[in-house]
């Protein structure tokens, strides 16, 4: 079976290679790995301590970095490194605040590459955010008696480890010596494959303690309050067409007279020129944040959001969000706007997100699909004030990851 799954790795990186050719996401990957095991060739031995962490994408680094941060408080000379599969990791990691010692795209998981990689790493522990489990940089890691530990482990049972013909991958998982799990559904998935009960721990989303730090750092931004004007604010958070049209609808339907003087903040996912340009035709009378000035925000109703890196901070003004991908089935953070308090919405495309499902039976969240819902959302969480807000916001606090010492040390 090794062999097998080897030959499909290499079949998949030439097919990569092949349409890199025509797709610059593609492209951008294959030249990274190239780029990568240079860097790697060039990376200094440790001279200490060194962590190595292992990210899908920029979510999965979201979780990784309050343990990171954990990790470098109890050794300050500790070393971390980082690889990322998904070039979103790769080209936004830098925003959080965080560098690393170095930065890698992992290269695919073939035994030579593998092999290369956990050597010139040169770390005692890998770090495996979620479900990232590669069989041969596993078998790799163990080979050179890395620590292997698996953080906000997150698994569905239609996945390859629990079907019928996946042995091997179940091999791959007991590889890990320590699970730290984000529900109770992953810790039985990973006891029917054989992992021993006492490899795992029901741990929790580290993005929570993430949020809610950020809660507390977040700076004011003069603009978005002087738009808000502590007036109720609705942020369509990382949106899609799907909820761009869904609120365009609404508001046609309230005939632009939103309840209680409502103003409305769009921070589309897509900022380039022309979908901010059909975003304008969609919402004419709207500003745009990069041209705006103090005194000509306070009479407007419509805020687009055209800038990269103010969303989060946003929140602090909002009373209610709608945030964007639940008609994909790629919902964007919903944690961001909870940690402040505010109510959240997001289409019906979330089986895949736990939390989604948290927030809807505590009553922080609501599911919608049509104009109707949405208005009845909007009307029904600006009813209840302040004290759904204080219960969000202290909900959220104690959702906050308590580390144990054996992953952090």
């Amino acid at each position: 079976m090794t062999l097998l799954y080897t030959f499909i790795i290499h079949c998949y990186a030439l097919l990569i290679r092949l349409v890199a050719l025509w797709h610059p996401k593609a492209r951008t990957l294959v030249q990274g790995r190239l780029r990568s095991l240079q860097l790697l060739d060039e990376l200094p031995k440790a001279k200490q301590k060194r962590f190595w962490f292992h990210c899908a994408s920029l979510g999965e680094y979201d979780m990784a970095l309050p343990l990171i941060q954990a990790c470098q408080a109890a050794d300050l000379t500790l070393e971390i490194v980082v690889s990322f599969y998904s070039p979103s990791g790769m080209q936004h990691y830098h925003k959080r605040g965080f560098e690393p010692f170095a930065v890698f795209y992992l290269p695919a998981d073939l035994p030579r590459h593998m092999n290369k990689v956990v050597r010139l790493v040169g770390a005692s522990r890998l770090y495996l955010l979620k479900y990232e489990f590669w069989p041969n940089m596993l078998r790799a890691a163990k080979k050179r008696e890395l620590g292997i530990y698996s953080i906000a482990t997150l698994l569905r049972p239609k996945q390859v480890y629990f079907r019928w013909y996946g042995a091997f991958f179940r091999k791959a998982l007991n590889q890990v010596l320590y699970f730290g799990v984000q529900d109770l559904q992953t810790k039985k998935l990973l006891l029917v494959a054989g992992v021993a009960a006492d490899k795992i721990e029901l741990l929790g989303d580290l993005r929570f303690n993430r949020v809610i730090d950020a809660k507390q750092n977040a700076q004011a931004n003069v603009l978005i309050a002087a738009f808000a004007q502590k007036q109720p604010l609705l942020i369509l958070g990382s949106s899609w067409p799907p909820e761009e049209a869904l609120l365009s609808s609404y508001l046609n339907f309230v005939n632009f007279s939103p309840p209680s003087d409502l103003k409305i903040l769009i921070a589309p996912h897509d900022i380039s020129s022309s979908h901010l340009a059909q975003l304008k035709a969609r919402f004419p009378e709207a500003m745009l944040y990069s041209k705006s000035t103090e005194n000509a925000l306070k009479d407007a109703k419509i805020l687009i959001l055209d800038t990269i890196g103010h969303l989060s901070a946003a929140y602090q003004y909002g009373r209610l969000a709608f945030i964007g991908g639940g008609f994909s089935g790629k919902l964007h953070n919903i944690l961001e706007p909870a940690a402040f308090g505010l109510p959240v919405m997001f289409g019906p495309k979330h089986s895949k997100f736990p939390e989604a499902a948290q927030f809807l039976a505590l009553g922080f969240a609501k599911e919608l699909s049509t104009t109707g819902k949405l208005k009845a959302n909007i009307e029904e969480f600006l009813n209840s004030g302040e004290p759904l807000r204080e219960k969000i916001s202290s909900g959220v606090e104690q959702m906050r990851v308590n580390l144990p010492k054996q992953i952090v040390e």
